[in-house]
């Protein structure tokens, strides 16, 4: 980190992808929509075969960095996003200015006034004030009341169109970001199960499966503090790489195997420096493409083995590929390779997660309360569950709440929540 400190940018998001990652390959699913919500913003991120995207350049406010980072897009929309209706169009608005941790939502009673997302769920009872959840804090019902009312009034409708309209919103806000990276990308969202993490994640990832209609949607063990996960299970890795501007037709399978084993035995240097025997390097290899005379290039990775089976040809499939994905149309010939590199990563381990439940206890024992929360202009009778009761075999049914210290989920009417081996919770529409 002293050595190169810009790898640092955007380390914490990235974090998150890695822990969903690890979670969900884990139970099956490669190709996973990632949306990180927490008090001031929200990450957004494609994973397919479970690999994560990668983009060799990332803006940090108006400064373009050219260091190589996981494609996380950001959006404006967090728990702690202040709501507003401007007296020019009086049009309901959420975000992007957020009232941080301090003074924070209303409900915290920590001097905040301002309407927030987080007070919109306290008032739609999604964040119940009448039983303390995961953690020790009181939330203050009546703080949120008197915050959502203010938009009401501004708008001239009732407490709870207003409370359900600024959830809408940031849900849409959210919608926006994932059809970023998925739609916009030549993906079919329902190609994909989405997972919901970040402290205020689980509370709206069942409406976010719904707008993008990925499912199962995932919420996977300690979603607060999954981005931790991700750190602990990150492979240490470094890379080496040349400029090539090379013509693929000109170019013959030995001699791109050639230039690639040199760069590995540079980018395995770093590992072995730092203690890591070459023999627990796993090692890929990257190339990025375009065709003679555009500027827009694609990087494709592959393994040695797959280059020694089929050969630059290889390259230029999986390229023509990932093309016509993206614009529709393919060439077929003119493949430039612009750079080549190999990148070198330690082998991974696992860690240690949270055991499951008393496998004996039945659905009624991990009841911890009785409430109600206001959906779609109703209230609905639900039942608040003990995360850390819940077990492999039981199915949570719709509406219902899942609370845990870190984070809490909300399982809406019509919907069901699973428990896998790995601990994750699966919602889907109920049978």
């Amino acid at each position: 980190a002293a050595d190169s400190p810009v790898n640092l940018l955007m380390s914490g998001p990235a974090g998150g992808v890695a822990g969903a990652i690890y979670f969900c390959s884990r139970a099956g699913y490669d190709n996973i929509l990632t949306f990180d919500m927490g008090g001031t913003s929200t990450d957004v991120a494609l994973i397919q075969d479970s690999k994560a995207r990668v983009r060799r350049e990332t803006y940090v406010g108006d400064v373009n960095v050219r260091a190589p980072s996981v494609d996380v897009r950001t959006v404006g929309a967090g728990g702690g996003s202040i709501a507003f209706v401007p007296e020019l169009t009086k049009a309901l608005r959420v975000g992007p200015e957020s009232a941080g941790a301090v003074p924070g939502p209303a409900c915290y009673m920590k001097g905040g006034t301002e309407p927030t997302v987080c007070d919109a769920n306290v008032v739609l009872g999604y964040l119940p004030s009448d039983v303390q959840l995961g953690g020790k804090m009181e939330i203050n019902y009546d703080a949120s009341v008197a915050a959502v009312q203010k938009v009401a009034d501004a708008m001239g409708i009732g407490l709870m169109e207003a409370a359900e309209g600024i959830i809408k919103i940031v849900n849409e806000s959210m919608f926006g970001a994932l059809r970023l990276v998925s739609v916009e990308q030549g993906y079919d969202p329902r190609d994909f199960a989405l997972v919901g993490f970040g402290g205020a994640g689980p509370l709206h990832a069942n409406a976010l499966g719904i707008l993008t209609n990925a499912w199962p949607v995932i919420v996977p063990p300690g979603p607060g503090v999954l981005c931790a996960y991700g750190d602990a299970t990150t492979q240490v890795q470094d890379e080496a790489a040349r400029t090539y501007l090379t013509m693929a037709e000109d170019l013959t399978d030995d001699k791109l195997l050639a230039d690639l084993k040199e760069l590995q035995e540079r980018a395995g240097q770093a590992l072995v420096a730092d203690g890591i025997p070459a023999e627990q390097h796993e090692v890929t290899f990257q190339a990025d493409l375009r065709y003679m005379g555009q500027a827009f290039q694609i990087t494709v990775d592959f393994t040695e083995a797959e280059l020694r089976e089929k050969g630059v040809a290889l390259l230029t499939d999986a390229f023509d590929e990932e093309h016509e994905q993206l614009f529709t149309f393919k060439l077929g010939d003119g493949h430039e390779i612009l750079m080549i590199r190999a990148v070198a990563k330690a082998a991974t381990r696992a860690v240690l997660t949270r055991e499951g439940g008393d496998t004996s206890a039945s659905l009624d024992d991990c009841v911890i309360h009785e409430s109600r929360f206001y959906y779609e202009g109703e209230w609905h009778d639900i039942r608040l569950y003990d995360r850390g009761r819940l077990h492999e075999g039981l199915t949570v049914p719709g509406p219902a709440i899942v609370t845990e210290m870190d984070s809490t989920t909300v399982v809406l009417p019509g919907y069901e929540a699973g428990v896998d081996a790995i601990g994750n919770l699966l919602i889907n529409p109920a049978a």
